[in-house]
């Protein structure tokens, strides 16, 4: 894909503009834009190409916006995954030492994944959230007594100090992110590799016991892997709960096509989100 326009969660300097880079490539195309809201108003209206947006991070799970919207908007359709490792570093203006800081800035999700750090080392400062990693090193520029945590990325590009790095919780810490887009667009990717995977969004048509399990079973005899299974309430009724189901394959496999027959038989919503080529870590 060339010469496309895509947004990503900004501003510039966030781990989603990380996965831009790391998914095209190249920079002069990657647009920021202020939140995950936007991303998908901006695809539906055209003015984007593509979007990036986060779904899962292996420590805090997965991201409820993302999965809200791929269910609630019909035309958003997946054609890419890439997936990001996450170190977290603190980071201050020049001359701040961990001594002086008295707020801390970032995101929740950042904020969250290095909750051992913060506990040992800065217990008693005041914790503010932002929007963006991104956003939380505007609002520390000429400070003598704040700090935030982010990318080494950011610190490059606002100019602030490392004060200490891989302040994350666990060393094995991935973001997912997926390559949406407008399936009006016409955008697809290119066929390039044996291993895709799918994901689908379904929900049974009666609430009953081993519904969950009948739904599971169709994989199972098409030995089809799932890589991901997870509920989200479908937000009309107490008890109500749709499912995203991620596995390896192609929709238009065979036996991916029979099991997913027999799931669409089962279920009163059913949307294909879309297959793409599986990243790896």
């Amino acid at each position: 894909m060339t010469d496309i326009k895509c947004g990503y969660l900004g501003p510039p300097g966030t781990f989603s503009q990380e996965a831009g880079l790391k998914y095209f490539g190249k920079e002069q195309n990657l647009i920021p834009l202020k939140s995950i809201n936007q991303i998908v108003d901006q695809l539906k209206a055209t003015r984007i190409d593509v979007g990036i947006i986060p779904v899962e991070n292996s420590l805090e799970g997965s991201v409820n916006l993302s999965m809200d919207l791929l269910f609630k908007e019909s035309c958003l359709e997946i054609i890419g995954e890439v997936i990001v490792p996450i170190r977290h570093f603190l980071l201050a203006p020049s001359g701040v030492k961990i001594d002086d800081i008295k707020q801390l800035f970032s995101h929740s999700q950042a904020i969250g994944q290095a909750n051992l750090f913060i506990n040992k080392h800065l217990p008693e400062v005041k914790i503010s959230f932002t929007e963006s990693t991104a956003l939380a090193a505007e609002l520390i520029q000429g400070s003598k007594d704040k700090a935030m945590i982010g990318s080494k990325r950011v610190s490059s590009i606002y100019d602030l100090d490392i004060l200490a790095e891989d302040i994350q919780d666990y060393y094995h810490n991935y973001t997912r992110f997926l390559i949406i887009t407008n399936k009006h667009n016409g955008i697809s990717h290119p066929a390039s590799s044996d291993e895709y995977k799918t994901s689908i969004i379904c929900a049974p048509s009666v609430n009953q016991a081993g519904v969950l399990y009948d739904i599971l079973g169709e994989f199972a005899r098409e030995e089809i892997n799932l890589t991901r299974v997870e509920s989200r309430p479908t937000k009309k009724q107490l008890g109500e709960y749709l499912f995203y189901i991620d596995f390896e394959g192609h929709r238009d496999d065979p036996g991916v096509i029979r099991a997913l027959t027999g799931v669409r038989q089962k279920c009163g919503v059913f949307k294909i989100l879309g297959s793409y080529v599986k990243a790896k870590i």
